[in-house]
C-alpha cells in the first residue's frame, strides 16, 4: 500500500521531506516528492489550490484505490481546550460554506487525540468563538475530492495546533510552521506505519 501525504505548505512538508529523505518530482508544475511507497504533495492554500492540484495530480495516478491519503498539516484550535503543538486525528469535517459533513475513519481510536474541524474561507483571527472544533483551509475539500475517486475510506486527516485562532500573519512564518512539524516527527513516523499495518 502506498502512502500519499497532501500538505498545503511546503513549510508543512519539508520536515517530513527531510525526515524521509524525498527527492522532487520535476514532472509536475507543484511541490511533489517521494521515495519508494511514499509521496508528498503541496497544493497551497484553500479549496481552489487543492482542487485544481490534486485533481490534476489523481487524473495521473495509476491504481490510485492502493493508496493511503494522509492530510497533514496545521490548524486553529480554542483556547482551554488544546495545546500549541498538539497533534489530532480528525474524525468529522465541516465546511462554513457547505452543509455537507464528512465522517472519517480513524483507525487510531483510541490511541491518539481525536477532533473535529471547520474549514473556512479566510483565517479566522478573533478567537474563532462561533467555532466549537478546529479550524483550516482545506481538509473539507480534500475531503470532497478524494470523495469523488471513492476513497474517502483510505483518508485519514492528521492536524497539529499552530494558534488558538487569534495570530496575525505577521506573527506566523514558515519557522513556526516546521517547527510544530518537527515536534511531532515521531508520532507522525508512528502513525504512517501504523497505517500501513492496518492496510
Amino acid at each position: 500500500m502506498s502512502q500519499c501525504i497532501i500538505s498545503a505548505l511546503l513549510a508543512e512538508a519539508e520536515p517530513i521531506i527531510n525526515y524521509y529523505n524525498l527527492e522532487k518530482n520535476f514532472d509536475y508544475d507543484y511541490p511533489v516528492y517521494n521515495r519508494g511507497d511514499l509521496t508528498i504533495i503541496c497544493t497551497g492554500v484553500g479549496r481552489d489550490n487543492v482542487r485544481r492540484v490534486l485533481s490534476d495530480y489523481f487524473s495521473k495516478m495509476l491504481e490510485s484505490k492502493y493508496y493511503q491519503f494522509i492530510n497533514i498539516g496545521i490548524a486553529g484550535g480554542k483556547k482551554g481546550e488544546c495545546k500549541i503543538g498538539q497533534c489530532f486525528v480528525i474524525e468529522k469535517v465541516f465546511d462554513d460554506k457547505s452543509e455537507i459533513v464528512y465522517g472519517l475513519n480513524n483507525v487510531f481510536e483510541p490511541q491518539y487525540s481525536s477532533n473535529h474541524i471547520t474549514t473556512v474561507s479566510e483565517p479566522i483571527l478573533d478567537g474563532g468563538d462561533k467555532y466549537h472544533w478546529l479550524v483550516d483551509m482545506e481538509a473539507h475539500e480534500i475531503c470532497s475530492v478524494i470523495g469523488e475517486l471513492d476513497h474517502l475510506n483510505n483518508l485519514v486527516i492528521i492536524k497539529i495546533i499552530s494558534d488558538y485562532m487569534d495570530l496575525s500573519k505577521k506573527y506566523f512564518n514558515s519557522k513556526k510552521v516546521k517547527d510544530l512539524l518537527e515536534i511531532n516527527l515521531l508520532q507522525i513516523d508512528t502513525m504512517l506505519n501504523e497505517l500501513r499495518e492496518h492496510q
